[in-house]
């Protein structure tokens, strides 16, 4: 008998969330999902898998996309029949090292062969040799400077490309999993590390600034409201939510003193990571160690091949030389400056204010300063909000009593009072379904915002015929704002303008032809909360 019976459709969403599936896959295989939970023959999974596999195979036509999104099936069927009491006949045996497994027959169905990933690796693999020959030089002092300008933001995708600049750190081992602790000058203490298989203990690795300034950017990152906002999500739901915006600011700091790779077009944290270890080994490494051993070491790879794929960079010197090795290894023992901030989590208080602190909230300490400073901010927000109010009523009053000196009270009295609605101090904080629809003084401008960014992240991981070409026309209509409105915002911010620019350069002329309004595919970001049209 199964557990699962006659559910709607919309209750196997649970299965493919967090898988980084674009929306139409999602529920696609939903309802898949919901048909292969009511299977109970062989022949029924088998046929099931084979309709789905060429409704996808339409859908889907780069063989990397296909496979990464079959993957994604095979994760989502995992999740449903764990969920399931299976039967031998919608079973098979899956040879392991620990001996057969029983698996759920779709596994079977629902895969690529060996042949399939080969042949669509070949021209990956040709390209990382193309890369590997043909290394794109860069002068990592320059780096340096660029990464402590951002690392001193107040913006935080700016903060955060920073310290991935400066740490060789993965986005979200930066946004969410990742902690440092200060041993030296320029080495810090790792521990969080994504992609680890059974590695879970903290190791050591190179800071390129001092790791004092280091932990100040790290700590102002992780107290930012946006940032916080992330500690409750999924790994993969900060990947698909942060990524792509964070390469835009990755392209904007760094892309004057570090070009792509050969083959690429944009920069991205992989090519930061590829950066980082290049300038790390030649500021502290040893001549007797290869490149591709520090990377192993100071990435936290498990594996030569792996740490290989970051050979596409070379250090130069002012005269275009390569650089020596070790050239900083003599401070490596130099004790580390005091960060200006107190980055530990950890609270001592005494008597009634510890008991107070105990009971308030669940979680750890750092769980509960993570829900204090986000109450703070709510009343921070509430109290701004009081005191505009307070201020428009003042306003308002002192404007009757003027008025009452030159008209009758009579007539002033019969007038009817308008409510005045405060206006957000930062529009970038207001909900979705708080800006959708508000015409206040900057809501226009957070609006074409998040516009832009909602096209980007729809985008992401899309076969390009998919995709839409960020022109002022569709930015126009998935906004609400005029044609004026969408111009003015490009000029007052060229470097918008100018990434768009660049980012449709691979798009023809008719690329949004056919796609219809984007309001029917294409929502603002839900980290802003949920709303409706």
């Amino acid at each position: 008998m199964q557990v699962l019976r006659s559910q709607p459709v919309e209750a196997y969403q649970r299965y493919t969330r967090g898988l980084r599936m674009p929306k139409a896959l999602e529920r696609h295989a939903a309802l898949f999902l919901a048909k292969l939970s009511q299977a109970t023959q062989a022949k029924t999974v088998e046929q099931l898998c084979r309709d789905e596999i060429a409704w996808f195979e339409q859908q889907y036509t780069n063989n990397n996309t296909r496979a990464a999104h079959m993957t994604r099936y095979r994760k989502a069927i995992a999740r449903l029949a764990a969920d399931m009491n299976l039967s031998d006949d919608i079973t098979y045996a899956q040879p392991t090292e620990q001996g057969p497994v029983r698996q759920h027959l779709a596994l079977a169905f629902m895969n690529y062969s060996s042949e399939f990933h080969q042949q669509r690796q070949a021209a990956t693999k040709t390209k990382t040799k193309q890369q590997r020959r043909h290394r794109v030089p860069f002068r990592p002092f320059l780096l340096i400077e660029a990464a402590k300008g951002a690392i001193a933001s107040t913006d935080y995708r700016e903060i955060a490309a920073g310290i991935i600049a400066v740490t060789g750190r993965r986005p979200t081992e930066i946004l969410k999993s990742g902690e440092f602790e200060i041993v030296s000058k320029y080495q810090v203490e790792f521990s969080g590390q994504l992609k680890a298989r059974d590695r879970t203990e903290a190791y050591k690795i190179y800071s390129l600034v001092p790791t004092n300034l280091l932990l100040d950017a790290f700590t102002t990152l992780r107290r930012d409201a946006d940032v916080r906002a992330l500690h409750q999500l999924e790994n993969t739901a900060v990947d698909s939510q942060r990524n792509s915006t964070l390469n835009r600011a990755i392209g904007r700091l760094f892309g004057e003193v570090l070009a792509p790779p050969v083959g690429e077009k944009f920069l991205s944290a992989k090519n930061l990571r590829a950066a980082y270890t290049n300038a790390a080994y030649h500021l502290f490494g040893l001549p007797s160690e290869s490149i591709g051993s520090f990377a192993e070491d100071h990435l936290g790879h498990q594996s030569s091949s792996t740490a290989a794929n970051y050979e596409d960079y070379y250090c130069i010197d002012d005269r275009g030389q390569p650089l020596a090795i070790g050239i900083l290894r003599h401070e490596l023992g130099q004790q580390p400056a005091e960060p200006l901030v107190d980055k530990r989590t950890t609270i001592h208080v005494d008597g009634l204010l510890k008991d107070r602190f105990d009971a308030f909230g669940s979680g750890t300490h750092k769980d509960k300063i993570l829900q204090l400073l986000d109450i703070a901010d709510r009343y921070e927000a509430i109290q701004r909000r009081a005191e505009r109010a307070e201020k428009e009523r003042d306003e308002a009053k002192q404007a009757v009593i003027e008025m009452a000196q030159r008209v009758s009270i009579r007539v002033e009295q019969s007038k009817p009072k308008q409510a005045h609605k405060p206006i957000p101090d930062d529009w970038t904080k207001a909900p979705n379904d708080e800006l959708n629809g508000d015409r206040s003084p900057g809501s226009a401008d957070e609006k074409i915002r998040r516009s832009i960014e909602a096209f980007q992240d729809y985008n992401a991981g899309l076969p390009q015929s998919e995709q839409w070409a960020i022109t002022p026309t569709v930015v126009q209509k998935l906004s609400g704002s005029n044609s004026q409105r969408v111009q003015d915002y490009l000029e007052r911010h060229a470097e918008v303008a100018k990434m768009l620019e660049q980012y449709n350069a691979g798009f023809g002329y008719h690329q949004n032809r056919g796609k219809g309004n984007p309001r029917d595919s294409v929502k603002w970001s839900v980290a802003y909360g949920e709303y409706k049209w």
